[in-house]
This record gives C-alpha cells, sequence and structure tokens, in this order.
C-alpha cells in the first residue's frame, strides 16, 4: 500500500532532518537542504538566502545566477523567475526565522505552481533547516569561542614574556584570519608624526605590492577602519563605503564587506585591526563582531604594555650605555639588602671611575669620549654574573651590586673588570686607552644600609685612585676619615631618601 501524502512528507521530513544533522557546519548543511529540497519537491532551482545574500544554491549554470532576482523573489517583491535559456519558473518560499533572516526558495519551471501539500512539506523543510542552522551555529559558536580563547592565551603570553611587539601584531592578524576566514586581514595604526595617516604595520591576504601601495592611507579613506577611529566603535561597511578610490583599486574591487574595531594604546583610539571579505556571503554574525573586538582587545593591550616598557626602559636605563640608571640601581640596591639580610648571605658594592677619560674626552672630542663609554659599559656588563647588575652614574663613573659574594669573589670581579676596561679601543680611527678604579665595600647582613655601602665604596674608590690608579681598594673604617664626603654622595642620599619614602 502506498503510504499517505502526510505520512510521506513525514518521512521526507526526517531524511532532511538526518541529512543535514549529519554535516559539520551551517554551509555544508545548507547546501545538502537546497539540493534534497529541490529533489523531493521536483524543482529545477533552489537556493538559500540569507540577510538578502544567495549563499547557496543549485540549477544555475556556473556564473549565472541571478542574484537580484532570487533576492526579489525570498521577499516577495516578484513571483517570477526568468532564468535564461530556461525559461519562466513559477515560485514558492518559505521563512527562516533564525539569527540569520533568511528564506529557502523553489522555482519549477512551467506554469503549474506548487500545490498546498508542497507548501506544508516547504514549511517544514525550513523549519527543520532552520532549527539545524541555529543549533550548528550555536556548536560552531562554542568552538569558535575556545579557539578565541586558546589564541588570546597565546597572545598574552607572547606579551607577558615581552615578545617583539611586530611579532605580536602579527600572531594578532594571523589568527583572526584563521577563526573568521575571510580574504584579507590588517592593521593600521596612526602615524605618530601625522595622526591623520594610517601606517599598514601588518596584514595577511594582501601581495608586496598591495601592502607596499597601501602602507600609508588618510584616515578619511581608509573605510571601515577609519569608521571604526573616527567612532572608536566597531563599524561594519558594504563594499568600499568611505575607502578612497586606491584602496578600491588597488584590491580589484573585490571586497563585498569589512568588520574593524578601533585599538587603543593608554585609552587613547591609535589605529584599526580589520577583516575583509572577499565573497559573498550574509554578513557578520555577533560571534564574528566579539571575536574581533576581542583581538583588537589585545592589541590595546600590547600596544600599551610596549609603550608603558618603552617608557620604563627610559626612565629607568642610561640613554647613552643601556646600563641601568642611577634610579634603577637605588632601588634595587635597596631591594638587595633586605634580601641579603632575610637570606643571610653577604653582598658587594663596586664604584668605579676611568682613569683618564678626561683626556680622551677633551682630545678627540664628546662624541668619541660617549663611543668610549660605551665601549666601557659592554665591557663592564661583559665581566658579571646573571644576577649582578651595572649602572652608569653619570660621566665617567659606574657602579655594580654583586649579590651573594664573598670579599675574594668581589675583588676577583673587580681585577677582571679593571683588565677588560684597560684593554685599548679603537676609537674615532684611532687607538685609545683608559683605566679604571675601583672602590669594594661588602656587607653582611644587617650590618649597614645602601647610604653607609655606597659612602664606604666611593671612599675605596678614591683610596685607589690615591694610591696609583687602575687597581681596586676593599673599604676599610679608617678610609672614611681621611677621605671627606663628595657632592655626589649627598646627591645619592637624597635619591635613596627618595626610594625609601615612595616604597
Amino acid at each position: 500500500m502506498e503510504p499517505a501524502p502526510f505520512d510521506l512528507a513525514a518521512q521526507q521530513l526526517v531524511e532532511l532532518l538526518e541529512l543535514v544533522s549529519s554535516f559539520p557546519n551551517e554551509d555544508a548543511a545548507a547546501q545538502g537542504a537546497v539540493e534534497r529540497a529541490a529533489q523531493v519537491l521536483e524543482a529545477e532551482i533552489a537556493a538559500v538566502v540569507l540577510d538578502g545574500h544567495v549563499v547557496h544554491s543549485v540549477g544555475f549554470a556556473a556564473g549565472a545566477i541571478p542574484y537580484d532576482q532570487l533576492v526579489d523573489i525570498a521577499h516577495r517583491r516578484r513571483d517570477i523567475l526568468d532564468v535564461p535559456r530556461l525559461g519562466k519558473c513559477m515560485t514558492a518560499v518559505a521563512e527562516l526565522n533564525g539569527e540569520a533572516r533568511g528564506h529557502l526558495v523553489l522555482a519549477r519551471l512551467g506554469d503549474d505552481g506548487f500545490s498546498a501539500a508542497e507548501w506544508n512539506l516547504l514549511r517544514g523543510m525550513a523549519r527543520i533547516l532552520d532549527l539545524s542552522l541555529q543549533m550548528l551555529r550555536t556548536m560552531d559558536s562554542l568552538r569558535q569561542r575556545q579557539r578565541l580563547m586558546e589564541h588570546l592565551y597565546g597572545i598574552q603570553r607572547s606579551i607577558s614574556r615581552r615578545m617583539p611587539l611586530q611579532e605580536v601584531l602579527e600572531t594578532v592578524v594571523y589568527g583572526v584570519k584563521e577563526l573568521l576566514g575571510d580574504e584579507i586581514v590588517g592593521l593600521w595604526l596612526r602615524d605618530p608624526d601625522q595622526p591623520d595617516t594610517l601606517l599598514l604595520v601588518s596584514n595577511v591576504g594582501l601581495d608586496e605590492e598591495m601592502s607596499q601601495q597601501l602602507w600609508r592611507v588618510p584616515v578619511h579613506q581608509a573605510g571601515a577602519a577609519g569608521l571604526a577611529i573616527s567612532t572608536d566603535d566597531l563599524a561594519t561597511v558594504d563594499g568600499y563605503a568611505g575607502a578612497g578610490a586606491g584602496v578600491r583599486t588597488l584590491t580589484g574591487g573585490c571586497l563585498e564587506r569589512t568588520l574593524a574595531a578601533p585599538v587603543r594604546e593608554n585609552a587613547k583610539v591609535t589605529g584599526s585591526l580589520f577583516t575583509a571579505a572577499c565573497s559573498p556571503g550574509s554578513g557578520y554574525t555577533e560571534i564574528d563582531r566579539e571575536i574581533l573586538l576581542a583581538f583588537a582587545e589585545n592589541v590595546s593591550l600590547a600596544l600599551t604594555d610596549a609603550k608603558t616598557l618603552s617608557d620604563m626602559n627610559e626612565a629607568f636605563h642610561d640613554s647613552l650605555t643601556g646600563l641601568a640608571s642611577r634610579a634603577l640601581f637605588l632601588d634595587r640596591l635597596t631591594d638587595g639588602l633586605v634580601a641579603a639580610e632575610r637570606e643571610d648571605h653577604p653582598m658587594a658594592l663596586l664604584f668605579l671611575d676611568l682613569d683618564r677619560f678626561k683626556q680622551v674626552n677633551d682630545e678627540l672630542g664628546h662624541a668619541a669620549g660617549d663611543a668610549l663609554l660605551m665601549g666601557v659599559a659592554q665591557r663592564i656588563q661583559a665581566g658579571l654574573r646573571v644576577e649582578d647588575l651595572a649602572a652608569r652614574f653619570g660621566g665617567d663613573e659606574f657602579a655594580v651590586m654583586l649579590a651573594a659574594v664573598s670579599e675574594h669573589q668581589a675583588v676577583s670581579i673587580a681585577q677582571r673588570i679593571i683588565a677588560a676596561v684597560q684593554r685599548p679601543y679603537a676609537i674615532a680611527g684611532q687607538e685609545v686607552s683608559v683605566g679604571a678604579s675601583i672602590g669594594v665595600a661588602l656587607c653582611g647582613p644587617g650590618e649597614q644600609g645602601a647610604e653607609a655601602l655606597m659612602a664606604q665604596a666611593d671612599s675605596a674608590m678614591y683610596f685607589a685612585k690615591r694610591n696609583g690608579r687602575g687597581r681596586c681598594e676593599v673599604f676599610e673604617p679608617g678610609m672614611a676619615l681621611a677621605h671627606p664626603a663628595r657632592p655626589a654622595q649627598a646627591d645619592l642620599r637624597r635619591a635613596l631618601d627618595e626610594i625609601v619614602h615612595r616604597s
């Protein structure tokens, strides 16, 4: 016995449900549903229209899909589909009521339309497709969020490990590309010298020539990216709205849509992260927006962290030699004394003053003097352990903090530094030599504070110079009486007081 029409329709809906449930993603499910609907309802044409875009279709020759007609039919603006070389087709439309507003469209050749039973079956198919797409969308959203968290974790780990900023930014751009799948992803940042101009600092999807041509773009010609910067908000544009003619030409006029998010440095908008699609689609979803915003926030974090690190390096490192500045050294010395007492180990402080530096500086000029200081700093640093800290205190004076050392070890390190500094330097086409005198002050757990230790090292250095230069002296109590405090020591005392009060 033949099954009743109702039973047959139910069976066909169950088969459709089984089919679309077997697909791993929305695109595959929608394509499968379109093909099955056309087969079951004996329609030559079938299509899915989402948010005003034809996303899947069957029955058309390659390159001959009448997109505008299908969209008009989906929105009930016409009933007849006119297909070249095929003729006029009667149509039937069922609405999809999910997150993406859409329609399932069928078209059959000839003058006979669809029966009431076929309309009911089509609506049932649309409901099944709708529910299946929502389920797949939810699953895909969860998978995307999981992948997003994995990407963000990797980016934040790179930031915390002080990876090069450019490397972090490229990781972000490639992460957006992987998760959103658009053809072009890029990051524009304001030119610090010309804030109305954007610099393309990283991208994927543009060839080398395009990247060079789009390296500098005015903000007002950057399309969605420029809009995101000017509004400090997410921006979506279709095609090339707001983009300059150059952008259209260089990208071959292929852009369908662009989504852009602002990026900030210390809460100030400084650029935009964008993703652009060249293929037709249903537009950007809420999860797409969340993903781009999350990546943009991490760009902001990286930029702010890099600026903070740059400011810290500038404040805490000598601009000429790269060694620690006096402020950083005094801060670390205070902490080191606390640690020495807590861990019950001795430490030492070295004060170094160059011999004959003024003569070189006067004869060869300040540029040669600066080059000599940089060379000296490199040799001092090369003679230290990882746990030690070297600083330039200004002029030709340097200081070194040695952690957990005996007197013998401290003297050995000081002598090694003296020998290294005394080797000739090639400066301004000449061979130049200087010497170094070093004062050594030792501190056992709980013996004295930073100010006293520095005064002792300074006194010992004075005796090293007085006793022949190019040598080191270890502080002894009688040295303090024979060597009055220098103005520099008063400056150090004031600096130490500031650090103590600040902490």
